[in-house]
């Protein structure tokens, strides 16, 4: 489906149009959708405006070297500033305590190089300082021998956070039993179609490579003018992102399984599988734009699956999954993804939104369509599956995101707008598209049994 430019108000009409017809072809149902709760009303083939979305590091033994001082700011990359919102999926927050043996750590490195009017990035442990640039001051040196020092999220020596989860923050490291034992807080969840072990979604974690395959013929965004603090939490925006956009080629995969397993048609299958090729892309776009950020590779380490990985063969179980994950999650992630195109004007980030969103419309529609399916095929386990699972999925409400003390507009010229502006599109999205698309599903698959 590709219809673009549209504001986010078209793109959830026309979206609920869609998904409505799809469920109409995949299992004869018939069924009419309420009007928009959000005044979006949409005449087909007229859209206006430039809106809305398309359906359409090196880490070594010896410490890290500093980061580059910009004008006004201080270098490096900090993992402390959260910017993004989880649009559906599951999301909690744990905390805990990380310890490294010391050893690990190394010799500190020697801080970045300040620029004009800045000031120079910090040194590793045992490092000195960087020079101060014109006007501005040195780093500052690295911690006395046998200190705890910082410890990089990304670092090859770091443990792992939980199972997907990324660190949101990482406290000062202190000696205690022989080792440098650190209190984090870290951020967990997924949107769109996470990969859940249980109920808990699984993402590889980030790690930083001198230069790196995911997102390097990504387009770049123009970063010049933003301050150290403003990358940083876009960075971790989009990181975060691409952590998500990599686990969902695995559920995608799983998902691909599981339908052979009940018999879904041959033409679920292959989108099944497309959606998977869509994901990959999506995860290079995301990383590369994280990289430009952060000014540093990332990429994802070798997914943890963490032993056998389950596939169900129960339809009444499949359904009620694709539901949470597809049905609400990606119509979730597409509308949130057409929200951040009508904010955004850095043209790389526009053009990384405009391909998610179409893309996410088309594997919202595959799990509507397969939904369908299911319903048509599974009978009255299914229907007591689906309807528990959209009840439970749409009873909280998208969760705010944390505010980022850095300006609003420059987050949102680059496709992060504030967390009370995507969770009033979420709720559109639950009351314009998702809402009325499962009525109809619903008490049309009623009509088809009585």
């Amino acid at each position: 489906m590709t219809i673009t430019p549209l504001s986010p108000a078209q793109f959830r009409s026309a979206l609920a149009r869609h998904l409505t017809h799809a469920i109409v072809a995949t299992a004869t149902l018939g069924g009419a959708l309420g009007s928009a709760a959000c005044g979006s009303t949409v005449v087909e083939g007229q859209p206006s405006g430039e809106g809305g979305g398309g359906l359409a590091t090196g880490h070594e033994s010896s410490g890290g070297r500093g980061g580059m001082g910009d004008e006004g700011g201080q270098g490096g990359l900090d993992p402390e500033v959260v910017t993004s919102i989880q649009a559906g999926g599951v999301s909690w927050t744990e905390e805990g305590t990380v310890c490294v043996p010391p050893e690990l750590q190394g010799e500190g490195g020697q801080g970045g190089v300040g620029g004009v009017g800045g000031v120079g990035g910090s040194g590793g442990v045992g490092g000195a300082g960087g020079a101060g640039g014109l006007g501005g001051a040195g780093g500052a040196g690295g911690s006395p021998a046998g200190a705890c020092a910082p410890l990089d999220p990304f670092g090859p020596d770091t443990p792992l956070p939980p199972p997907g989860c990324w660190y949101s923050t990482l406290g000062d490291g202190v000696p205690r039993g022989g080792q440098c034992c650190y209190e984090f807080t870290a951020s967990c969840g997924g949107s769109g179609r996470p990969f859940l072990v249980g109920e808990r979604a699984r993402t590889a974690r980030a790690q930083r490579r001198a230069a790196g395959a995911w997102g390097a013929a990504a387009a770049l965004p123009d970063v010049a003018l933003l301050s150290p603090a403003t990358r940083a939490a876009l960075a971790e925006a989009w990181l975060r992102d691409a952590l998500l956009e990599h686990a969902s080629v695995a559920s995608f995969s799983r998902f691909a399984l599981e339908m052979m397993a009940v018999g879904a048609p041959a033409e679920l299958l292959d989108a099944a599988h497309e959606a998977a090729r869509d994901e990959v892309r999506h995860a290079a776009l995301c990383f590369g734009l994280a990289s430009a950020y952060a000014g540093a590779a990332l990429e994802p380490s070798p997914f943890a699956f963490g032993g056998r990985v389950e596939v169900t063969s129960d339809l009444a179980e499949l359904a009620a999954r694709a539901v949470r994950e597809g049905c609400v999650g990606e119509t979730l992630a597409a509308v949130q993804a057409s929200e951040q195109l009508a904010h955004a004007t850095d043209a790389a980030v526009r053009s990384a939104l405009a391909a998610i969103a179409d893309d996410e419309a088309r594997h919202a529609e595959l799990a509507w369509r397969f939904v369908a399916w299911a319903l048509q095929t599974g009978g009255d386990a299914v229907r007591l599956s689906v309807s528990a699972a959209f009840e439970e999925s749409l009873a909280a409400p998208p969760p705010a995101a944390p505010v980022a003390d850095v300006p609003e507009s420059d987050l949102a010229a680059h496709g992060r707008p504030g967390g009370a502006v995507l969770a009033a599109s979420l709720r559109c999205a639950i009351a314009d598209v998702i809402t009325p698309a499962m009525r109809a599903l619903l008490s049309a698959q009623a009509h088809l049994y009585s």
